[in-house]
This record gives C-alpha cells, sequence and structure tokens, in this order.
C-alpha cells in the first residue's frame, strides 16, 4: 500500500514554494513548542503557541497568496493538522526554491518534499492539547523598524557577553546594549541618520531588559525577513514582528525580565 493509498482521502492541500523557508518556521516553533496545531483557513495558514514557562508567544501567519496551490475541502471552513515539530522538522528537508506540499487527513498528514528525489512522510495528525489563545494586542510607546541583520547581528553579540539585552529609545535613536556590571560591554546605537534604522516612532522615551536567551531563539528568523518591527515600553512585553517576503509575518512575543 502507498503512502498516498493509507492516507485515504485528504480534506486539505496545501504547497509552498519554499521547504527551507517552511523548515525555519518549524525549527523556531520548534524552540518554544514541543508540538503544534496549524490551522488551515480560507485566507491562510496561522499557528500560535506559547513556551511552558508563559514568557513567549509566538504566532506564525502565511497568507494564501504565498502558497502554489490551496485547497480545503467543500464545506469545510478550516482544517487542522496537529504535528510533532521534530518530526515535522526532520521531514522537511530540501534545498531553497524546493516545494513543500502537506495533504491533509483527519488522522494523518501526508508530507512530500519535491527535487529530483521526491520524498514522503506520513505524519499523525493528532489533537494538540494546548488552550485557546487569542491573538495578543500590547499598546507599545516605541516601535522602530530596523533591517532584520543589524538585529541579529545585535543579539548575537550580546548574547556573547551577557544574560540580558537592554532597549532604550529616545526621540532621535534606539540603542540595544548588553547588561552587566562586571565584564565586557556591547553597545549598538541606531540613529535617525543610521540606514538600518527604517523608521522610529516614539511616543514616550522607554528602556526595558530581556532575557537575551528567548530572543535567541527567533532571531534566525532574520534570515527570511528583511526587516523586523521592534515594539517595547517601559515594564512590558517586548514584540518583534518578522516580515518576510512572501507576506508571512512572525509575532513574537517575551515578557521583560524580572531581574532588572
Amino acid at each position: 500500500m502507498s503512502l498516498e493509498e493509507e492516507l485515504l482521502s485528504p480534506i486539505a492541500r496545501i504547497r509552498y514554494p519554499d521547504a527551507k523557508t517552511f523548515k525555519e518556521f518549524v525549527e523556531v516553533l520548534s524552540k518554544l513548542l514541543d508540538e503544534a496545531r496549524f490551522t488551515v483557513t480560507g485566507s491562510g495558514l496561522k499557528v500560535a503557541g506559547m513556551d511552558p514557562a508563559r514568557v513567549s508567544y509566538i504566532e506564525v501567519v502565511v497568507p494564501r497568496e504565498a502558497f502554489l496551490e490551496y485547497e480545503i475541502g467543500e464545506g469545510r471552513e478550516s482544517v487542522d493538522m496537529g504535528l510533532n515539530l521534530k518530526a515535522l522538522s526532520e521531514a522537511i528537508e530540501g534545498r531553497k526554491g524546493v516545494p513543500v506540499e502537506f495533504r491533509i487527513a483527519p488522522e494523518k498528514v501526508l508530507v512530500v518534499v519535491e527535487g529530483t528525489i521526491s520524498k514522503k512522510f506520513l505524519l499523525p495528525n493528532f489533537e494538540v492539547s494546548t488552550e485557546e489563545i487569542e491573538s495578543i494586542t500590547i499598546e507599545h510607546d516605541v516601535t522602530a523598524t530596523v533591517l532584520s541583520d543589524t538585529i541579529a547581528k545585535a543579539i548575537n553579540d550580546i548574547g556573547a557577553v551577557s544574560d540580558l539585552v537592554e532597549i532604550e529609545a529616545s526621540e532621535d535613536n534606539i540603542v540595544f546594549k548588553s547588561q552587566r556590571e562586571t565584564g565586557a560591554r556591547v553597545s549598538l546605537k541606531l540613529t535617525r541618520d543610521t540606514s538600518a534604522l527604517i523608521d522610529l516612532n516614539v511616543r514616550t522615551p522607554s528602556k526595558a531588559a530581556f532575557d537575551i536567551s528567548y530572543l535567541k531563539n527567533v532571531i534566525r528568523l532574520a534570515r527570511i525577513a528583511d526587516t523586523v518591527d521592534v515594539k517595547f515600553s517601559a515594564e512590558k512585553p517586548l514584540e518583534l514582528n518578522f516580515r518576510s517576503p512572501d507576506g508571512s509575518i512572525i509575532r513574537y512575543i517575551v515578557a521583560p525580565s524580572a531581574s532588572t
């Protein structure tokens, strides 16, 4: 019996143009979650979750237009696929520009990675026991749009010398720096004249610190995003919005450090 025959009748089928990019989504999710529920709707694919410590929240939205093919069974508003993220990441092995397809049935999901040799994996589609989380909305005092590789370098450099990153913004600049009483210091200051700072909106000058380990979990998304929206306020969570050229948006929210 072939994997297609074992799948029986799929109730949804989606085909994404780049397996490598989709794998990046999955590997970042796997830093926070063991399993996730991907929901396919008429407008696109969405997956969201909160880490067990309830410090960080991630939300990935891939618009329908980003897919090469997108089919949902007649009469269905949405279709879920609950997957183990480690197993899914191992299944999605492909070079950049190689499509990956998901054929979704109620109990199983067939993952097809195209290429010179087509690879097929049949994964169980199970009920993911996670609490329902409404999309989180936060009012921020500072919003900055920064080139993604600049953010990645700042986080990686600070992470080499400190457990905390402090972000401070005034009317004319935003600063990312290490927070440590002794030892090496790292500081990156972006002014309105800096080409890496695309936009800066400061309603109230603000400063806050965050655990660098939680930011390291997602900074690899800089590989697939052109820019990152950095949003924060004093004593409020930090929000990072990664925007992919295909229209996908990844929102990552992390609580401020309690040790500041």
